[in-house]
């Protein structure tokens, strides 16, 4: 036996050991072929060629183990592989006619069955690749039922059920697994189909499959053939499967200087890594072309791209690592478009989502001869429309077309456009897009006409939007459609499900196993690598994020439906193994770098690596000490949370015009007395924050909802005295009844039936227990309900609407309605108030909101304070009774508490108007920003959290 065996040395290059073995006339080695575990060390081979020749070459036939055996396969048999769509299609028919289903009724569509079929054919291939027999399998069963639970010994049995049947559906169709092409390769094999070749070189190969080792034991035998492996961790024991013994190294390498670093959270790291090669540039370093990041976790990529690689020009770094292609953006796409195609209820569609996938920029942005801007007005239109209803939660795409007022308020709004557009142009553009992206999935024939229309609509964001322009667009586009394709062209492609929903729950499923690749070339500048993109490459510089453990390396259960022991017991892989091969890269990894740096997140949550663990131990007995603190570098970059003291505005000349004929009511006076700066921003600049559709009832919507109720009810009882037979209990349920559905339409669910519920007791409670004992103790007449009043006091517009005016006895009482239970915020305490100490007024008035409405109704109606009366009515309390009542006046004389509370009003107003006083912000930042609408204009959305 010929056993051409090469171990390099600890730190050697492969790519430079392979390049001076390989056997070429000339610049020739076209009858050469080389072996990787992988595709990429095939471009650094090409080029280390290249750079010796110092001109071009015919380089070597490069192929990854897995093109080999295809190779193999296709000189004896070409037949066609077993896409995994395919498999899962095989394995779920062979499920549907199995007597005892696996997981009974749980995986009985195609749709959940997916991710099991995934485990199940995964789990199927290994035990074949690793020549483990039907016969084996069914005898651990017995084994193992001891040992494992119920449902594991289950999942066991049914195992080799599938196993037996599988491998057969598939020969019997004319197509082969993986695992089938090793096995055809590993029984035909002969040295006539290799004889072509003059030198065949099998480097960097560390885990073998059963299969893989039977076939490099019969390589060894041929004359031709030459192994190289790189010394590291484990390898010893790798060799001695292959019959093959580990020469001890007989080269020192240079020691690795290593880098620690401890960061509060990922962006710590990035931002330190960034940092470190910033660092490198300005002190007239480039960085060097052997320099590598290594990413075992790829949601560490786009941080790293956006703050770690920032500062580098794009050409200095290249990428090459598969991303999850159901993180990408185009995705989240096309699942906001299925969220909404699954909420829809009698052919109409849900608006919250119809509003999130329109307002998508991909869809807002879709051209109108070649102009998004029209496409994007309207959609905002539509916006501002559906939201002025925010009891509507439904609604059809019909309605949407043909609502004249959002395409004529549209059109208004577009009259800055280079070109004159027609509200019939409009409406033909808005159906366009709606058939070409919603309706297109009201109807789905099977998989293959599912997979067309999803294809059909990225070929429509490509084309009709802007979308392209966005560097990533294509890639992940590009990897949806060959997904969709995938779909279309199995054996799944006229399976069809009864409901729709399955259609996308598949997709959801499917995808998640799905990755998006990067080009992985050019070879120059910094190469952004995933752990196992780094096998059998050297780099003098190394960079590795997210050194955690169950990170790096991944620890973490099989996801497998054998159980460990019995996995043991068959000699299959383990997680633990897995370990171990990333273990060996990473220690092959480090012994050819001069210089490695180790980026960790340390906090309540995350740990470092065992192999940082062990790294950090060696180098505490090289320097002989106990303490790691002293080896790590602590990662802390401040990050500024201070609150600036927001600055006054200063009052121009329109400003106080507009102020000096300004409505003012009690909500913009109580704004005003909180933070005159708040005051500015909603009743000067008139700004508001961004509704949004919600199916749950907002405090305002719920009170406004609320007070129409009791107005509504007591509006037929003004003007006479109240007894028990206007209290009626039948007539409020009427009412609700009524009212809920003319608001919110007859079919009231979930969060709105329970609301229901609790206003319909809370109202019917308020007659029962608050209102008739009330009319027993005391004579009431209901005066007025919503009374709008608008006076000039002072020359000053004052305006308001009080809830209800009533006489009881011989006082005229204000009454207004609160639904909260929470009366602090509207109390106002005279104890603590002086009238002479303006900077007192906000922390002793609650709300001016009561004294406001007297100082209306008694100039309105020329009435004397001494029979005037107001109270609030907290009807959002647990028990309701008289102790819902918060009255303004108590022990204090009412003429008194007026006075007082007159001339803040009156003073209040002159401070508004008065151009020498600027806008100023709250004196009391912790009781007034948290919560406030206009935080981030101030800068103070920290305070209180």
């Amino acid at each position: 036996m010929n056993m051409n065996l090469i171990v390099t040395p600890r730190g050697a290059d492969l790519i430079e050991t392979l390049s001076s073995r390989l056997e070429g006339i000339e610049k020739d080695y076209s009858e050469t072929l080389v072996v990787f575990p992988g595709k990429r060390p095939a471009h650094f081979l090409r080029r280390e060629l290249a750079r010796k020749s110092g001109s071009s070459v015919i380089p070597p036939r490069i192929l990854s183990i897995d093109e080999f055996i295809d190779f193999l396969c296709e000189k004896g048999r070409p037949v066609r592989k077993l896409e995994i769509l395919d498999a899962v299609a095989l394995l779920y028919e062979i499920h549907r006619h199995s007597e005892n289903q696996m997981g009974g009724d749980s995986f009985e569509t195609l749709d959940r069955f997916f991710p099991l079929g995934i485990r199940i054919y995964h789990d199927l291939e290994e035990l074949r690749i690793e020549d483990v027999p039907a016969d084996k399998l069914k005898h651990i069963e017995a084994f193992l039922e001891e040992g494992v639970p119920k449902l594991t010994g289950k999942r066991l049995r049914s195992l080799t059920w599938f196993y037996e049947i599988f491998y057969r559906r598939v020969e019997s169709i004319g197509l082969m697994t993986r695992s089938d092409r090793y096995r055809y390769a590993l029984d035909t094999f002969s040295q006539t189909a290799l004889n072509p070749w003059r030198q065949i070189v099998f480097a960097g190969f560390f885990a073998l499959t059963d299969s893989e080792k039977k076939l490099f034991h019969a390589l060894l035998k041929l004359d031709n053939t030459l192994f190289i492996f790189q010394q590291g961790a484990g390898l010893s024991e790798k060799l001695k499967d292959l019959g093959m013994s580990n020469p001890p190294d007989q080269e020192s390498v240079p020691e690795t200087e290593l880098f620690f670093y401890s960061a509060p959270d990922s962006h710590g790291e990035v931002l330190t890594l960034g940092n470190e090669l910033d660092n490198r540039i300005k002190n007239g370093f480039a960085v060097p072309e052997s320099t590598v990041i290594l990413l075992p976790s790829s949601e560490s990529l786009f941080p790293l791209l956006r703050q770690g690689l920032s500062h580098l020009p794009e050409d200095s770094f290249n990428i090459s690592l598969g991303y999850p292609l159901f993180r990408t953006p185009v995705f989240g796409f096309l699942n906001s478009l299925f969220e909404l195609i699954v909420s829809m209820e009698g052919g109409k569609i849900y608006i919250p989502d119809y509003l999130k996938f329109v307002l998508h920029p991909y869809t807002k942005n879709v051209f109108f001869h070649r102009n998004s801007e029209i496409t994007r007005v309207f959609f905002h239109t539509v916006e501002d429309r559906l939201l002025k209803n925010r009891s509507q939660l439904f609604i059809s795409l019909s309605d949407i077309e043909n609502d004249t007022v959002v395409f004529s308020e549209s059109l208004k709004k577009m009259t800055g456009i280079e070109f004159q557009l027609t509200e019939k142009q409009l409406r033909d553009h808005i159906r366009w897009i709606h058939r070409s992206t919603i309706e297109k999935f009201f109807s789905i024939e099977n998989m293959s006409d599912f997979a067309n229309k999803g294809i059909e609509l990225l070929l429509f964001v490509f084309q009709q939007s802007p979308a392209k322009l966005h560097p990533l667009f294509l890639p992940f586009s590009d990897s949806l459609i060959d997904a969709f394709e995938a779909i279309s062209k199995s054996m799944m492609r006229n399976f069809s499900f009864s409901e729709r929903t399955s259609y996308f729950v598949f997709l959801r499923r499917y995808i998640a196993s799905c990755h998006t690749p990067f080009p992985g070339t050019p070879l120059k500048g910094v190469q952004v690598l995933g752990a196992l993109e780094t096998r059998n490459l050297k780099f003098k510089s190394v960079f590795v994020l997210d050194a955690n453990e169950e990170v790096f390396p991944e620890t973490k259960k099989d996801e497998s439906l054998i159980p460990f022991r019995a996995r043991e017991i068959l000699s299959l892989p383990t997680y633990i193994d897995r370990d171990k091969l990333t273990a060996y890269y990473f220690d092959v990894l480090l012994g050819g770098a001069s210089d490695v740096h180790l980026f960790f997140v340390e906090n309540q949550k995350k740990e470092k690596s065992r192999f940082v663990e062990k790294l950090l131990w060696e180098k505490q007995k090289k320097e002989k000490t106990t303490h790691q603190n002293k080896l790590v570098k602590a990662v802390q970059y401040r990050v500024d949370l201070e609150n600036k003291e927001p600055g006054p505005i200063p009052k121009n000349k329109e400003v106080i015009q507009y102020l000096r004929s300004y409505a003012y009511s009690a909500t913009a006076l109580d704004r005003y007395l909180k933070c005159p700066l708040r005051f500015y921003y909603a009743s000067v600049l008139g700004l508001r924050p961004k509704e949004e559709m919600s199916v749950e009832l907002e405090r305002n919507e719920l009170g406004s909802f609320i007070h129409l109720l009791l107005a509504d009810y007591f509006q037929g009882k003004i003007g006479r005295k109240l007894d028990e037979k206007d209290l009626n209990r039948g007539e409020m349920e009427r009412l609700i009844k009524d009212r809920f559905s003319s608001q919110y339409g007859n079919d009231i669910s979930g969060a709105r039936y329970l609301l229901n519920r609790q206003v319909k007791k809370h109202l019917i409670d308020f007659l029962e227990n608050y209102t008739l004992p009330l009319i027993k103790r005391k004579s009431v007449t209901i005066l007025a309900c919503e009374e709008n009043l608008n006076v000039e006091f002072s020359s000053y517009r004052l305006t308001g609407r009080i809830d209800r005016i009533e006489r009881r006895n011989e006082k005229t009482v204000i009454i207004d309605y609160k639904t909260g239970s929470q009366s602090d915020h509207l109390k106002i305490d005279l104890t603590r108030f002086d009238l002479n100490r303006r900077e007192d007024w906000s922390y002793a008035i609650g709300s001016l909101q009561l004294p406001f409405y007297i100082l209306l109704y008694s100039e309105k109606e020329n009435r004397t304070i001494e029979n005037l009366e107001a109270m609030y009515l907290l009807l959002g309390r647990s028990k309701i009774g008289s102790e819902i009542e918060l009255p303004l006046f108590n022990e204090i004389p009412a003429a008194e508490v007026f006075r007082l509370l007159k001339t803040v009003i009156l003073g209040l107003l002159h401070e508004i108007t008065d151009s020498s006083l600027p806008f100023f912000p709250t004196t009391d930042n912790k009781k007034n920003c948290p919560g406030c609408d206009y935080q981030a204009l101030c800068g103070t959305q920290w305070i209180g959290r």
